[in-house]
């Protein structure tokens, strides 16, 4: 998993970095919608470095160098300790923040027995799956919930904003709901939560947060007059004023009650940002290159990782018994062995390549590799190769032709 993260971080941080420095320009220049659309670069960014880009000369050579593969004979042990304590730190941070954020959302959908259902006059229009409740703890209109999403109102919703007001409030809710915006929502707390200890994942979530809402408040108003679009931002002030900041579950059409997040909607629907093709043109060519020169650099360090001999560590070694009868007349020698790794890690499929002498430490260097164990993969590997010297003293003169030296002392 620590090395999955690792392979990820460079595009992801990218591309983040990316959304983030030329969000302003993009929202000018692209306007508001083509600006949170193109958050779906950040999951396609996780993707893109596993993606092989077909090549017929590589493939071959894959096979042909497995024949000479050689293998690190090093013991791992010091990278595989850290690794597990940083595995375990991701863990705990990961399972914490999944656990706050459902238990948020549990308590709040399980206040809904005590919320009271509101059937909306005939002028307004709203999906038949969609359901209103009316709630004296929510200070501000929201969408919650994953599978069946509802809207929420505060208690006195029709006393503190006028019919327009109301009617424009939860045209931007429906918004959220045509679009699916709460199962988007999950997916970036769950990215969130996968990449908790990146401090620009904090940062690109709460930016596509905002753009999100900005979108929202872009379809709504898309073809309103300016007098609606006053009396919009008056709402938006209100509720504002009128709501304390929500939790992460509660991703509503208050965006946690932040007084800036509010006048940033209030300053973009002012501005009324129109879209420029070129722009978006430039921009999307841009992001594909991006991507696309990730993937082919990715499939170069894959193809480059089966060429080299660092691709396969051992997790556990099990050193060679020196046999008797080599101690007893002196005998130093050297064996070749090929052997595959599974998937899971584990020797298998032993065999002898040269040995010197011919046979005295042949099954002894056998036996002690079929105990061995590697790096898990997804593929495993075939016919690596690897050299056990044996030698009688670390002083030994003796030196042998080394594909991969491991020296056992008798």
């Amino acid at each position: 998993m620590i090395d999955w993260l690792i392979q990820i971080l460079p595009l992801f941080s990218v591309v983040i970095m990316l959304l983030l420095v030329a969000n302003k320009w993009c929202i000018n220049k692209l306007g508001v919608s083509w600006t949170y659309y193109l958050w779906l670069l950040v999951p396609l960014s996780l993707v893109v470095p596993f993606i092989e880009i077909p090549n017929w000369y590589s493939a071959i050579n894959d096979g042909q160098s497995m024949q000479t593969y050689m293998v690190t004979a090093t013991q791992n042990s010091q990278w595989k300790s850290i690794g597990n304590v940083l595995l375990y730190a991701w863990s705990v941070g990961s399972m914490t923040l999944l656990i706050y954020w459902m238990t948020s959302h549990l308590t709040l959908k399980a206040k809904m027995k005590q919320w009271q259902k509101v059937t909306l006059p005939n002028d307004f229009s709203l999906p038949e799956s969609l359901t209103v409740y009316q709630c004296a703890q929510v200070y501000s209109p929201m969408l919650i919930g994953l599978i069946k999403p509802v809207i929420v109102i505060p208690e006195h919703f029709f006393e503190i904003y006028d019919k327009e007001q109301q009617v424009l409030i939860l045209e931007h809710e429906v918004c959220h709901f045509k679009r699916n915006d709460m199962q988007w929502n999950f997916i970036a707390l769950a990215l969130l939560a996968l990449l908790w200890f990146h401090p620009l994942s904090w940062l690109a979530f709460n930016r596509f947060r905002r753009d999100q809402e900005l979108s929202c408040d872009h379809a709504v108003l898309a073809r309103k007059h300016k007098t609606c679009r006053i009396n919009y931002s008056k709402a938006l002030l209100v509720a504002a004023e009128t709501s304390p900041p929500l939790a992460f579950a509660q991703l509503s059409f208050k965006e946690y009650g932040d007084k800036n997040i509010m006048f940033e909607r209030i300053k973009q629907i002012k501005a009324n940002t129109k879209t420029n093709k070129l722009a978006i043109s430039t921009v999307f060519a841009s992001a594909i290159a991006v991507l696309s020169a990730f993937s082919y650099a990715g499939d170069n360090h894959h193809h480059d990782k089966k060429m080299k001999s660092a691709t396969v560590y051992p997790l556990t070694r099990v050193e060679p018994i020196y046999p008797q009868i080599a101690i007893d007349k002196k005998i130093e020698g050297s064996v070749v062995l090929k052997f595959d790794v599974t998937p899971a890690g584990a020797v298998e499929n032993v065999s002898i390549v040269t040995a010197k002498p011919s046979t005295v430490f042949n099954e002894a260097a056998a036996v002690a590799l079929s105990d061995w164990t590697y790096q898990t993969s997804s593929t495993g590997t075939k016919e690596a190769l690897v050299q056990l010297d044996f030698v009688l003293g670390e002083d030994s003169p003796t030196e042998f032709s080394q594909i991969e030296q491991i020296k056992v002392t008798n």
